[in-house]
């Protein structure tokens, strides 16, 4: 083990400039591969959290008073399909008004709560039963409109679909490309000991003997440059959570009850890229070693 270090050691010595190329190229992919990870758990959470926001805007006619909108919201609250229901009186209306256009006297002046609406506000368990909801509140007594603003939502949610199935395919692109450049690596560092190589074989070596080196050599190249590319991606989850962007965590879409930490996740991901480093590695030498040594 120490002698197979040592020839490691000088190859690096002897290669600086190849050493590093390789450790900045690999460590580039495999640090854009965290990122894109990082993107598409960002876009899946963003989506979690625009579900939660999301709601039905019921507005009821003015002679449909508050004696009746009560029990018409307690009875929403018995749909399975509701988690929660809001009631806005034209008082509470009129407040919200003047705190959004606050800097617009004149039109506050002539607003009065007697000309703005009485409201429900309704969230849903699943964002897939707001139109369903919104067709059934339509025909209800009283209800003068109902708004739900389903463009919004459904093109966000086409976006993070998009960006899901983009990443994954870039996240698969990423390991081939580590892959194949651990395998040209090698290959440059095979071909330049060709003659020493030759020699050994006649002379009887072991073919352990001749392989380790190489082995060791991709895994280390790989090994290093994940571990670089994760420190990166630590630091931008610790960023990302003294900025607190996502009060609740990240969200995964396979998982949308399950809200986790940045820092963590970045923790978890370069953990993760670190493995993949040491497997693509081994996987990478051993494809090269075969190939070029033809064993």
């Amino acid at each position: 083990m120490p002698k197979v270090w040592n020839i490691l050691k000088n190859y690096i010595q002897k290669e600086r400039l190849m050493t590093v190329s390789n450790i900045l190229v690999m460590g580039v992919t495999f640090l854009l591969l965290g990122i894109f990870i990082e993107v598409v758990v960002l876009s899946q959470t963003m989506l979690k959290y625009l579900e939660d926001q999301a709601q039905i805007t019921v507005f009821f006619k003015d002679e449909f008073g508050e004696d009746k909108i009560i029990p018409f919201k307690d009875s929403l609250l018995s749909d399975d399909r509701i988690s929660e229901v809001t009631y806005i009186s034209k008082e509470e209306a009129l407040k919200i008004f003047k705190d959004i256009n606050q800097d617009q006297p004149v039109l506050l002046e002539s607003i009065s709560a007697s000309v703005l609406p009485a409201s429900l506000e309704i969230k849903t368990k699943k964002i897939t039963d707001l139109e369903g909801l919104t067709n059934e509140l339509q025909s209800k007594e009283g209800v003068e409109e109902v708004r739900f603003y389903k463009d919004v939502i459904q093109k966000f949610k086409s976006v993070s679909n998009a960006v899901y199935i983009v990443g994954f395919i870039l996240v698969i692109m990423f390991f081939l490309i580590s892959y194949s450049v651990i395998i040209s690596s090698l290959r440059t560092a095979i071909d330049s000991r060709g003659q020493e190589l030759e020699v050994m074989r006649l002379v009887g070596a072991k073919d352990s003997y001749m392989t380790k080196p190489f082995m060791y050599q991709g895994v280390f190249f790989s090994a290093v440059s994940s571990f670089l590319s994760s420190i990166v991606i630590f630091i931008l989850g610790f960023v990302e959570s003294k900025l607190g962007v996502f009060s609740r965590g990240l969200s995964f879409g396979f998982l949308p009850k399950v809200f986790m930490n940045p820092v963590i996740f970045s923790l978890i991901l370069a953990f993760i890229l670190i493995l993949s480093g040491f497997v693509l590695g081994y996987f990478g030498s051993k494809a090269a070693v075969k190939k070029y040594l033809k064993y």
